[in-house]
């Protein structure tokens, strides 16, 4: 998604997630997905190696400024 818009990382919070629900299928009978929500304040569930690449861009944030 951030390749895809051209949004730079670096401007948005270390921890968000964004959720999708299935959009109407393509005439083909392919998926398509609709954006539901885009969370930044109450992202929970998330994989193990999380905390570390967390601690690694705040730190990183935090040098740069």
């Amino acid at each position: 998604m951030i390749d895809l818009l051209n949004i730079d990382s670096a401007l948005l919070p270390i921890i968000w997630d964004a959720d999708f629900l299935y959009g109407p299928r393509t005439e083909s009978g392919e998926d398509t997905y609709i954006l539901c929500e885009i969370n930044v304040s109450s992202v929970f569930a998330i994989p193990d190696q999380a905390p570390a690449a967390i601690a690694r861009l705040v730190s990183e944030r935090l040098r740069k400024k």
